[in-house]
Order: C-alpha cells, then sequence, then structure tokens
C-alpha cells in the first residue's frame, strides 16, 4: 500500500479510536440514567426481634415517573405518579379484587400529603440519606456500590448504596433488641414486562377516594375501611395476615 493510502488509513483508525474512546466515557453516565428510570427491583426483608424473625418479599418498580411499591403476601400495590409542578398523584391497588382506589393529586393519604418524590423513588428520601456517612467506595459505573453509615440514639442503619441507579442494595438497621434488614434479590430491565405491570393495574376498576363515603352497598369498599386499609392503617408494610409492620418510618 503506497505511503500516502498508510497514512490516511492510519489517521481514520486514530479518528475511529478517538471517537470510541468518548463514546466508552459518555455511554456509563447516560446507560446508567436510562436504566435508573425503567426497573423492577425484587427485595427480601427479614425483621427480626423478641426471639422472631419475620420474612416478606417485596418489589419496586420504576417506570419514569410512575413509581410502584408491590407487596405479594397482601396482594396490594401501592402507586405514586409525578404530575407537573412536583405533585404526586397516589394509588393504591387491590390486586387480589383487581379494584383501585385513586387519591387526587395534593390529596393527604392516612392524613399525610404526598410530598417526598425521592422517598418512593428510591426507598429513603433525599434528606435522610444526607444524614449518612460514606464508609467505604468500589466498582465502577451502574455498578458503583457505596457503604454508609448513620448512628442515632439506640440505632444503627447499614446502607449499602447503588448511587447511579439511586437503588438501595442493602440495608442492615439495628434498634434496641430487634434487626430489619433488606437484601436486593434480583433487578431487572426488561421494558415488557415494567409495561405490562403497571398497564395491568390500570384496567382495573377504580373508585375515587372522595366517593368512598357515598357508596354503602360496595362489600370490597366496606371491607377495606373495616379492615384499615384504605384509611387508618400503615402506609404499606403489612405482614401475611395484613396487620401493619412497625419499624418503617425512616424510609417508607
Amino acid at each position: 500500500m503506497p505511503i500516502k493510502n498508510l497514512q490516511t488509513a492510519s489517521l481514520f483508525a486514530l479518528s475511529l479510536l478517538a471517537l470510541l474512546s468518548q463514546v466508552a466515557f459518555a455511554t456509563p453516565a447516560s446507560q446508567c440514567s436510562i436504566l435508573s428510570q425503567q426497573l423492577s427491583a425484587h427485595y427480601q426483608i427479614d425483621m427480626t426481634g423478641h426471639g422472631k424473625k419475620q420474612t416478606t418479599a417485596f418489589w419496586l418498580w420504576r417506570d419514569g415517573n410512575k413509581v410502584a411499591h408491590q407487596y405479594p403476601a397482601t396482594q396490594i400495590t401501592e402507586q405514586w405518579d409525578l404530575l407537573g409542578n412536583n405533585w404526586i398523584k397516589p394509588t393504591r391497588f387491590f390486586d387480589h379484587y383487581q379494584r383501585a382506589i385513586e387519591y387526587q393529586p395534593g390529596e393527604k393519604v392516612h392524613g399525610k400529603q404526598e410530598q417526598d418524590w425521592p422517598h418512593r423513588y428510591q426507598l429513603i428520601s433525599a434528606q435522610q440519606l444526607e444524614k449518612f456517612t460514606l464508609k467505604s467506595e468500589r466498582g465502577e459505573g451502574c455498578d458503583k456500590r457505596q457503604t454508609l453509615e448513620l448512628n442515632s440514639n439506640n440505632e444503627k442503619t447499614t446502607l449499602v448504596w447503588l448511587p447511579q441507579l439511586q437503588l438501595i442494595h442493602s440495608l442492615q438497621r439495628h434498634y434496641g433488641n430487634k434487626q430489619e434488614q433488606w437484601q436486593l434479590v434480583t433487578l431487572a430491565h426488561d421494558r415488557k414486562t415494567i409495561n405490562t405491570f403497571f398497564a395491568v393495574r390500570q384496567n382495573y376498576q377504580a373508585t375515587d377516594y372522595a366517593d368512598i363515603g357515598d357508596d354503602h352497598t360496595d362489600p370490597f369498599l366496606t371491607q377495606m375501611v373495616t379492615q384499615g386499609f384504605i384509611e387508618g392503617g400503615a402506609s404499606g408494610f403489612y405482614d401475611t395476615q395484613g396487620n401493619a409492620l412497625a419499624g418503617h418510618e425512616h424510609h417508607h
């Protein structure tokens, strides 16, 4: 090959290499951003105290400005939609009955107005996360993991955090003679599965929360109010019998 052609080929190769290196450096951050917005995360939660251990499953679902917390043991799913002006619209789905209770943006649920989107999106509020102290860091890109600790009064919490995905990898909380442990079991980004999860619940028969008191003939509504799942109960954590679990106020 003539020298001129060799030089041209070399320049082309160098240009291509430079372009690829730029793509390689640019991809992780943008890729992590995409992955963080659409995912399903399956957790195992262990509660230990008074000589007893209770294990339950929990799923976090994200799809852009929609996030859902699914509790298979009670077949309840709670969803929050982030609307314009940072308004948050809550919906509670009763999967067994294929029914839904819709709340208006800004409407109080169990006496509290939804205002903390990160609290629902990443299971821990931004304010709470800032209180932790960074102890170590390892990994790169989307798999970067930070070990954080928080000590206050008679409580110690160790959090392994995935900062690029805004996701809890594991959490251990000791308070008094009790212990709470979260562990990420599986993490998936299958778009079809996530879209189906949200779409199925949109087809449930929905009742506006403001209309519940007007209908005394619906057995489902009467039962849910009596059991405290619609008003007066906890905001999501239940055992296999449907009893509210305590000790989740710090991040749920």
